[in-house]
Parts: structure tokens; sequence; C-alpha cells
């Protein structure tokens, strides 16, 4: 995230109303998530095909290559993080449609979004090198093209060199030399430690960086979290233990991302009874309390807060797709999905001429603009549901 619009959440504590809305404490946690809410006749397939086809189209910028800020074209130089996650949603349609639309954007959303960084991938901060290193690792994946296997080696090269020993370990925010720059939380370390179970799987004992294996690196970074930025009783997820306005979405989402792979890769429980305990947590208490739908605190018109709520529903998701999680988990997570995919589609979605997501899942954007970072939230979630439906777990 740019420095500007990070600064930013650290000043919303006056936004009181939209503290009112989320639940601020943890709910009781029942054998299946009960849904309430109105039942829709959605096709999941159909959503997320309209919901896709207008991100590529509406968002991107079909002349320098990279994802506009809003649907009406506007260019900021600040989303150099939520346009990571514009690769990973075209990967998500790719890899569910396998039209060659998506497959094009991928390839050229490499040199567009290069050129407009400066002509590299760097940046200044850790946790934004991270959502690109998670990205192109899974854009080459999905399409073989292998500059995405030169550029994820490098952002991973400078993700690690941003581990030191203060406070136990960690790496930081960005390279700053100041309080800010040296502080470290999730944001970082989130998606440090999901980049290094994906490349122990994917290049084993091959691959050494700044003297450690990748299941070196994800051991230590996992550790890091789990000891300093997670409640072991509750699995609450924080930045500040003291402040429960700094409980994020996405931070719950990385640290049940890491701890799914680390599952996949040593079959120990211990990681997905971690998961488990956090999706638990987070389905309970990072919600709107009138409707239970998924929501972060502050959220408001074009802020990096919005996109937050994406990132929690793609590993949700993953969990979801484990095969040794327990049924009634299954059930509760899958549930919880479906009542935010539902109220999302309609209520909090605008869909002629095109669709476009609200910031709120249940209020449309009344305008006829909606910012990159919503948008994104919602074609998450779309793409999610569809890819539970097409896999038999919405049954």
């Amino acid at each position: 995230m740019s420095i500007n619009i990070k600064q930013s959440l650290m000043k919303i504590s006056t936004l009181m109303i939209a503290a009112a809305l989320i639940s601020t404490s943890c709910g009781k946690i029942e054998d299946e998530y009960v849904d309430r809410s109105i039942k829709y006749n959605i096709n999941w397939t159909t959503a997320a095909d309209s919901s896709s086809t207008a991100f590529a189209n509406v968002y991107w910028n079909s002349t320098k290559h990279h994802f506009n800020d809003d649907n009406l074209g506007a260019i900021s130089q600040f989303d150099y993080w939520p346009e990571a996650h514009g690769l990973d949603v075209l990967v998500d349609a790719y890899l569910r449609t396998k039209s060659e639309v998506y497959k094009q954007r991928i390839f050229d959303f490499y040199e567009g979004v290069k050129a407009k960084n400066g002509g590299r991938f760097y940046n200044n901060y850790y946790d934004d090198m991270g959502w690109h290193g998670m990205a192109h690792l899974r854009a080459l994946e999905a399409t073989g093209d292998l500059r995405y296997e030169e550029s994820a080696r490098g952002l991973w090269k400078d993700i690690v060199a941003g581990w030191n020993l203060d406070d136990g370990g960690g790496i930081p925010w960005n390279h700053e030399d100041n309080v800010q720059g040296k502080s470290k939380g999730i944001p970082s370390n989130g998606p440090a430690a999901i980049i290094a179970a994906r490349r122990w799987q994917k290049y084993k004992e091959a691959e050494v960086v700044n003297g450690h294996n990748d299941l070196e690196w994800l051991s230590m970074i996992y550790s890091w979290m789990k000891e300093n930025r997670v409640v072991q009783q509750s699995g609450r997820v924080f930045e500040n233990i003291n402040d429960k306005n700094g409980d994020w979405t996405y931070n719950a989402g990385t640290y049940i991302g890491a701890a799914i792979e680390y599952y996949k890769i040593t079959g120990n429980k211990v990681y997905l009874n971690d998961a488990i305990k956090t999706a638990d947590w987070a389905t309970s208490t990072l919600v709107n309390s009138n409707n239970k739908v998924l929501s972060d605190w502050a959220e408001q018109e074009n802020h990096d807060v919005n996109l937050f709520k994406g990132i929690f529903v793609r590993y949700l998701t993953e969990l979801i797709r484990v095969k040794e999680l327990p049924e009634s988990s299954r059930k509760r997570y899958v549930n919880f999905l479906k009542n935010s995919g539902q109220i999302l589609w309609s209520k909090g979605t605008a869909k002629s001429p095109f669709v476009l997501f609200g910031y709120h899942w249940w209020e449309a954007p009344l305008s006829g603009k909606a910012g990159l970072r919503a948008e994104l939230s919602g074609a998450m979630l779309m793409e999610s549901m569809a890819t539970l439906n097409n896999e038999g777990y919405l049954k």
C-alpha cells in the first residue's frame, strides 16, 4: 500500500460510526453457521463471469496495460499493491474458464505494471512486494510464462532481505529508517510465509536464499507470527493487542493461508487447527452485526481497507477445500460465504451497464463509480463462489 493511504488507516479512529457496524467481540461458534438471510437463486458461474468480465474490461487500461483506479479511468501511482490482486483475479478467471482474454491480460500485465512501477517490481513496502510475489507465482503456474518465474524469484529475494532479529524476528513494513517503517506485523509476514511454503513445494532444497531454504524461512516467519500476533486461545490475529479496530480481515486471511500451506507440507494437524481457530474467530467477529456479512472497520469510499475482505475470502475458500477439514467446519464456512455472497450479489451490486460492487457488501454503489479495491473484493468473492459451486461444495 502507498504510504499516504496506509497512514490514513492510523487516522480513522475518529470514524466511530463505522465501528458501530462491526461486532467487536467474538460471537458464539455453533457447529453450523446459521444462515437466516433471504435466499436468492443465484447462478454463481454466471455471476463470476459477469463480474470478472467487467473487471477485466472496464478497469483495464488497454493502452498502458495496468488497472485503473476506478471504472471511470482514473490512474493512481499508489495502485501497486491492488494491481497484484488484479493479477490474482485474472488468474482465478483464467483457471476457471480457460479464456484467452484473461490469459492475454496476464501476459500484458507483466510489462505494463512493471513500466508503471519504474521498470521493476521492487517496491519500498515489503508487504506490497509480498502480494506481487504470490500473484506472480500463481501466474507462472497458470500460464507457464517464465517472465513471472524471474520476477517472483527476485521479489522473494528482496522480501527475505528485510528479515531482522529486532522484536525477535520478522519482516518490517517498509525500508524506511523510522518507527513506522521498522514496525512488523502480519501484512508483511503473512504473504511472506505463504510464498515460502509455495516456493518450497515447487523448488525444495534447490532454492536457498540468504542462507536458508524456503521451508526454514516458512518455519521462522510462521513461528514469529504465531508467537507475536496471534492470541492462542481465541485465534484472534491482531496488529495491536489493545486495539480491536486494527483486527483486519486480510491479516486473518493470510495467517490462515500460511497455516494451510504449512499443513500441506507437514501433515501436522497443529497447523490445520491454527487455521480453523482463526477462521472461527474471524467469521464470528469481523462481520456486520446486523447481517453477519464479512466487514472491516472503517470501510469507506475508495480506501485500501475495501480490499481486505477479498483477501480473507481467498484463504477461507482454500480452507474449505482442505480434504481433512472437519465437515462441521466446512459447512459453517460455506454457509458463511454463501450469506456474504448472496447479500453482495442481491443488494451490494449495481449490474447495469456492467457489474460494480459496493465497498459495504450490503450497499450497491449509487454514483455509477466504484473504486478498484472494492471491485477487487467483490470479484474475488464471486470467483470463490463459482469455484466452490463447481467443485460441489455448495450442494
